[in-house]
């Protein structure tokens, strides 16, 4: 019979197995359970019983009261026939309706104990109107009714009958609150050990459970488990992986399917190896160039390892930031050359520094302070460097929204592409420096930037002398030379001294955007409102007009150099004010893809059409005669533009004239496409479907 059984149990499916233990197990518990809640529900039924027994016979105290405030008041008021002794009366008279009601609902529960009261009350009533009915009698001046009632006894009568029907009312109170009392200790007792019970029974019963889910489900899984963990050490269990998928239930079925399952690993693998092997010599430049390479790589990348963005991030060594290449999806049009500063992305850094790829978990909800959640939305990361000739010059980063463990990460195939990232990127600078003729045509190029620099201090020493020797032969024998003597060393003196600031002027243009320091988030109000404060003298003294734009965009580059920036072209502005106006500066912005355009414009005299080009080289002024200065403030405003890829010009106004300049927008993954195209609320991410829906 036992091993019937036995053979039986080994054909029934693991699900059926699974609700015929649960019901051995839990259907004693949820009869248990049940026979505990009809307990309990009695015993709360039991315990508003008592309660309402107790308001009631609170109640019933408070009505004898009354019926002796009622007897007390009558008697003084008909011995003194003074109003003050009626004020219990009156009291009662109040009270009596309120408490009546009370006492009469809080027994619904005892139909006999109701009409006894309201026989009681109904008698109290009585004996109120009826003390009244006298005191009326007496106040009106006919006392003999009164004394006459009062001889004859009837009050006496009804008080006593009602005191003696409150005291019988009483008594079955306290027997209805002892009745109640001995039923809640023996339902107590019940529950009590019921409960007991119900403990050595589950315990039993889960002891079987456990023994026959052990037997019949555990043990086949510590077999299956154990050939697992042999696959991913590169061997298997095949006697144990074949003795569980003899098994006729689903625990067989799984054995089966995790074998065919590591069949198709074992041969992915394979493909992806191979896959690795040759992107190296398939990744060649097409017509739509490096862009159209990178694209396809992150988009594939994207795709294949289920991130929501993916970006090729190149390092600038001039201002240590990250320009953005290209972007999976709906990102690519938007953040392409984009600047990200680079402490956003630690990872990344770590990445780059390291040479390794590197991981981080949930990077929103980090308030370290190297990472600025104002780009970054609650997010993990992977960061794969892009090296060439072992030297690291980029990150491949891929983004997935919420929190990733680092095991679920597929870091071998990301540095796949980070490798075929890295190729196509090193075959396009290999094609741009066969263009530019040779690879010392850089290090010319540079000779050639510092040559100006060179001469300046050369040159420098010397001006500065033949000024001094004027100066000192005019102070020493002016008196003792001629008067054309005297005229020419001035004119010694005066060229000396023109060329001295022409080579000052020659080494700040050459210095200017020769920082290489990171740059930084800059708010060009903040900026401007610094140069106000500076020049707020000045402002106040000539009356000028200006106008900031509200709401300037951030920018990325050296906040030092903005303010010259700005601070030169107010100053071009109001230096060339026309006298016959009140000075009037504006200064507007406007982004334009991923750059910003800075307008200032003036109603000043203005620059001609033939001079817009000019004025941005060094020395050239347009009244030397009428305005002071140095000619170089709007060469180092270009040489400051250039130095972040951007152009500046004049455009023609009338009166006046306007000058624009364009810096790098800073780069924001705060409203963020995914994968699909559609916009993700970094502050949504991680509810559910349901509740995106309804909200």
């Amino acid at each position: 019979m036992i091993d019937m059984l036995r053979r039986w149990w080994s054909r029934v499916l693991v699900q059926k197995k699974v609700w015929i233990i649960l019901l051995v197990v839990f259907s004693p518990l949820i009869a248990t359970l049940a026979f505990h809640v009809t307990l309990v529900t009695e015993l709360r039924a039991l315990q508003q019983h008592r309660q309402h027994a107790v308001l009631a016979r609170e109640q019933l105290h408070t009505l004898r009261r009354l019926a002796i405030d009622i007897e007390t008041a009558f008697r003084g008021y008909l011995l003194t026939r003074q109003d003050q002794f009626l004020h219990p009366l009156r009291e009662a008279e109040l009270e009596l309706p309120p408490t009546i009601a009370k006492a009469l609902e809080l027994t619904e529960g005892a139909p006999g104990l109701a009409a006894d009261l309201r026989g009681a009350s109904g008698r109290l009533k009585v004996l109120l109107d009826s003390k009244q009915a006298l005191i009326r009698e007496v106040s009106q001046g006919r006392p003999d009714v009164a004394i006459a009632y009062v001889r004859s006894g009837k009050g006496i009568v009804l008080s006593d009958a009602l005191r003696t029907e409150f005291r019988t009312i009483d008594d079955l109170w306290d027997r209805e609150l002892h009745r109640v009392a001995v039923r809640e200790i023996e339902l107590a007792e019940r529950a009590f050990w019921g409960l007991w019970l119900a403990v050595v029974g589950g315990l039993a019963l889960g002891l079987l459970g456990a023994r026959l889910l052990g037997r019949s489900i555990a043990r086949p899984l510590a077999k299956l488990q154990g050939s697992v963990a042999g696959f991913t050490g590169d061997r298997t269990d095949a006697e144990s992986e074949t003795d569980v998928a003899r098994e006729g239930d689903e625990i067989g079925q799984l054995a089966r399917a995790y074998a065919e399952m590591a069949q198709r690993i074992r041969r992915h693998i394979e493909e992806l190896e191979t896959l690795n092997a040759i992107a190296h010599d398939t990744n060649t430049l097409g017509p739509d160039g490096l862009y159209g390479v990178l694209r396809r790589i992150t988009d594939h990348a994207a795709d294949l390892l289920k991130v929501d963005l993916c970006l090729v991030m190149l390092h600038n060594e001039k201002v240590r930031c990250w320009i953005v290449e290209a972007a999976s999806g709906a990102w690519h049009e938007r953040l392409q050359k984009s600047v990200m500063l680079w402490e956003e992305f630690p990872v990344s850094v770590q990445a780059f520094e390291t040479k390794q790829p590197a991981i981080g978990e949930d990077f929103g909800g980090d308030r370290s302070p190297e990472l600025l959640s104002r780009s970054l939305p609650r997010a993990s990361m992977l960061s794969v460097p892009l090296l060439s000739k072992g030297q690291p010059f980029g990150v491949l980063v891929f983004i997935r929204y919420g929190r990733v463990p680092v095991e679920n990460w597929n870091v071998r195939l990301a540095e796949a592409f980070g490798a075929d990232a890295a190729i196509a990127i090193a075959n396009a600078r290999l094609y741009e420096l066969a263009e530019q003729r040779g690879k010392g045509l850089e290090s010319r190029l540079s000779q050639l930037e510092h040559l100006p620099e060179i001469l300046a201090h050369d040159l420098k020493a010397p001006g500065e002398r033949i000024e001094a020797l004027a100066s000192l032969i005019q102070t020493e024998y002016g008196d003792k030379l001629d008067e054309q003597a005297t005229r020419w060393l001035e004119l010694l003196e005066q060229n000396g001294r023109e060329l001295t600031q022409r080579i000052h002027g020659i080494l700040e243009v050459v210095r200017a955007g020769t920082v290489r320091d990171a740059i930084e988030a800059v708010d060009p109000a903040g900026v401007i409102q610094e140069i106000l404060k500076t020049r707020s003298e000045e402002l106040a003294a000539r009356r000028v007009r200006l106008h900031v734009q509200d709401a300037l965009p951030t920018v990325a580059c050296h906040r030092a150099y903005l303010r010259q920036v700005f601070d030169n072209l107010i100053s071009n502005a109001l230096k060339f004010s026309d006298a016959a106006r009140a000075p009037e500066v504006r200064v507007t912005a406007q982004r334009k893809g991923d750059r910003v355009h800075f307008s200032v414009s003036d109603n000043g005299v203005g620059i001609p059409p033939e001079q817009r080009q000019r004025v941005f080289e060094p020395f050239v002024r347009l009244n030397p005669a009428e305005t002071k200065g140095s000619g170089i403030g709007l060469a180092i405003v270009k040489r400051i533009v250039e130095l972040y890829d951007g152009t500046v010009w004049v455009e023609p106004q009338d009166p006046g004239c306007t000058v624009t300049f364009t810096l790098p927008v800073l780069g924001s993954l705060r409203e963020a496409p995914s994968r699909t195209g559609e916009t993700v609320d970094p502050d949504r991410i991680g509810v559910p479907v349901e509740e995106k829906k309804a909200s």
